[in-house]
């Protein structure tokens, strides 16, 4: 009889943790939301104009842009505070599902290999991806096969890692965490060429007219997919409501808007 008591509470005690983490991964982070009253928001903060950081006039750092813009309106929407959280951008699908941020907004790209870890919003903005180089070099790219035994960087863990790693067969590929560090490898000369998206490469070429970008279209071949806002699977809810804010920002011409403002803001910074 004790020996069936004693199995019972030990039982008892294993199964109980397992049933409170069932209960935590079901959770509706939707209600969740509102209950804290705050939207936490993962990003990657190197992205200019989708998300990069600025001083203040008081003298405190604030992360503004494209993005940034969309997910203050996905939070007025929902009644709540915006809280920003900067990850590097290979760790927010893990921020993600390990419900340290409640969305994520970074200029993804929704892949059919990232959609089999979370879920994602309709599109709200398309832009193609283009090469980087030095203005020496950029009379000798004009095709991916003119990247052949060249060294070319990318960020870890994006849609233009993925593109290296296929397309770039004879390519020596480096992947770096943060854009700007790619910029300097550039500038260095230890990388001979980056992709990344225009609209990020054209504000890095503004404060750098030492570089140059190329357009190469086999880049976009198969790669338009545009960016889409990440939420984790089976929150049906609260991608209901992201993707309600996606269509009235784009009925009312508000991405164009969010767009050109976090274009004249990176052009402000860039005059300092």
């Amino acid at each position: 009889m004790k020996l069936c008591k004693i199995l019972s509470t030990v039982l008892v005690i294993f199964f109980i943790p397992l049933i409170l983490i069932s209960c935590a991964s079901n959770e509706n982070k939707l209600e969740k939301i509102k209950k804290s009253g705050e939207l936490i928001l993962g990003t990657s903060a190197d992205y200019p104009p989708y998300e990069f950081p600025i001083i203040t006039n008081d003298g405190r750092e604030s992360i503004v842009g494209f993005d940034i813009l969309i997910a203050e309106e996905i939070a007025k929407d929902l009644g709540v505070k915006l809280k920003i959280k900067n990850l590097d951008f290979s760790g927010l699908l893990d921020a993600l599902n390990s419900d340290n941020v409640d969305i994520i907004l970074s200029g993804i790209t929704p892949t059919e290999e990232r959609k089999q870890s979370i879920d994602f919003s309709d599109i709200y903005y398309t832009a193609k991806n283009v090469i980087v180089t030095s203005k020496n070099n950029e009379n000798k790219i004009n095709s991916i096969e003119d990247l052949d035994n060249l060294t070319v960087g990318v960020q870890v863990g994006s849609i233009q890692d993925r593109i290296a790693q296929e397309k770039l067969k004879n390519s020596d590929i480096k992947a770096l965490l943060r854009v700007p560090e790619l910029i300097l490898e550039l500038l260095s000369g230890k990388v001979d060429a980056i992709i990344i998206e225009n609209p990020v490469a054209e504000q890095y070429v503004k404060v750098n007219p030492e570089l140059s970008i190329v357009n190469i279209d086999e880049l976009n071949s198969d790669t338009s997919l545009g960016s889409a806002i990440g939420i984790k699977k089976g929150q049906e809810e609260l991608l209901s409501k992201v993707n309600q804010t996606i269509s009235r920002l784009i009925k009312q011409n508000k991405i164009n808007e969010f767009f050109n403002i976090a274009i004249d803001l990176t052009e402000q910074i860039n005059k300092k």
